[in-house]
């Protein structure tokens, strides 16, 4: 099979499974087939794994898997970090030892050689800040702090107290289970930090996406630059092949299946690295693009989960109430049509009943009007320049409004109640 076509079915598949984990459950997308496919990767094939783990293995079998999974997804787990270090060295050291010996080459730059080790480190000194920095740990010290910043809106967050940590909880807060502490303005727990992303390292993740989104561009360009200039330079693009099949010679560049297998041959690891940037670039800029799309809009992961929870529910109220007054006012054209034919004798009353029932007939099969969706307030959208603010500033604007708070006189938290 072609090599080519292989990367490519990789590459499309690799960024379908990220398009689905980011937006399958995205309303925009109800009435199309990634809900489904979201449900078939979150949980379908858990159930399968799990179901073919018990058959083969019994009981134990299934015991150890349960084991495994809430050692990798339920307990903080250096495995993911390790990963992503074992990547990107790797991925350096291709390019220290493939890449970096042949600049300069042509119009690419002996630069790239400082400039690309700078940005690495870069990338690594934003990974390190991510995952070791406080993501805002609630405590009973700042606990009020926090509940100036973001008070209680009444519909998502209301007044408690976590039963673990016994700490009254700030609106926007959640308690992670992996960590085992309650995180301020918490968004979500990231598997490849360890740690929970929350208010005050937010702008050290957003950092870590952009460094990587921007390091894994970078590189695929440089890579791209290199290889082309230096197939130039060799004369590679005039030289012909013996095609075994047809027996006749194939120049190199009118056929993307030897440029593949030649590339493969001298260029193996400045291609394989090249190409891997370039789709982890894409894949990095989309996860960054949709973070900073819910940071400006004042959202957070969490909050997106509990608003269609919290909508849904609301919908299938509405309905219920729809459907209950159509049942009523259908019980209610019974009654009015009894009534009339006992006082217009029978031959009219019967032709009035037979009336009714045909339009009442009518009105059931007349398809009923779609509720339209439920659109919940956000709170806590101050606008996009205010609200990554917060982010990039949290403990100026954490100082704000605890000051406010103050000198106001009043409480922010309220009455509490267990949660």
């Amino acid at each position: 099979m072609d090599v080519l076509l292989v990367l490519g079915a990789w590459l499309c598949c690799l960024l379908l499974t990220i398009f689905v984990l980011l937006f399958g459950q995205n309303a925009a997308f109800a009435h199309t087939p990634l809900p489904r496919l979201h449900w078939l990767i979150t949980q379908g094939l858990c159930h399968v794994v799990r179901a073919g783990t018990q058959r083969a293995g019994g009981r134990r079998g299934a015991a150890a898997l349960e084991r495994a999974g809430e050692l990798c997804c339920e307990r903080s787990n250096p495995a993911v970090q390790l990963l992503f270090l074992a990547m990107f060295v790797t991925c350096y050291s291709i390019f220290f030892v493939y890449i970096f010996p042949w600049l300069p080459v042509g119009s690419v730059s002996a630069m790239h050689k400082y400039t690309g080790t700078a940005a690495a480190l870069g990338c690594l000194t934003a990974f390190l800040a991510a995952c070791y920095s406080d993501p805002g740990t609630v405590t009973a010290a700042n606990a009020a702090a926090h509940a100036a910043l973001y008070p209680y809106d009444g519909l998502v967050y209301e007044a408690k107290e976590c039963w673990t940590c016994g700490v009254p909880c700030p609106a926007r807060s959640k308690h992670c289970r992996t960590c085992g502490r309650c995180i301020a303005r918490m968004d979500h727990h990231c598997i490849w930090i360890n740690s929970c992303v929350g208010l005050l390292n937010m702008r050290w993740f957003l950092a870590f996406l952009l460094s990587t989104a921007a390091i894994c561009f970078y590189a695929a360009v440089v890579g791209f630059r290199v290889v082309r200039t230096h197939m130039a330079l060799q004369g590679a693009w005039a030289k012909t092949f013996i095609d075994p099949d047809t027996e006749g010679l194939v120049h190199l560049g009118d056929s993307c299946q030897y440029v593949m297998r030649y590339l493969s041959a001298y260029y193996g690891p400045q291609v394989a690295v090249t190409f891997f940037a370039g789709a982890a670039g894409w894949i990095v800029l989309g996860f960054t693009g949709y973070q900073l799309w819910l940071v400006c809009a004042g959202l957070t992961t969490n909050e997106v989960h509990k608003r269609r929870q919290l909508a849904l529910a609301r919908q299938l109220e509405a309905e219920q109430q729809q459907v209950e007054a159509q049942v009523e006012a259908a019980l209610a054209g019974q009654r009015t049509g009894s009534s009339g034919s006992l006082e217009a004798g029978r031959g009219a009353g019967a032709a009035a009943a037979d009336g009714g029932a045909a339009s009442r007939q009518r009105e059931q099969r007349r398809p009923a009007k779609k509720q339209p969706r439920v659109a919940l307030p956000n709170h806590y959208d101050r606008g996009a320049w205010r609200n990554l603010s917060e982010v990039l500033f949290p403990e100026f604007h954490l100082r704000q409004a605890a000051a406010a708070a103050a000198n106001g006189g009043s409480s922010p938290a309220g009455g509490k109640k267990r949660a």
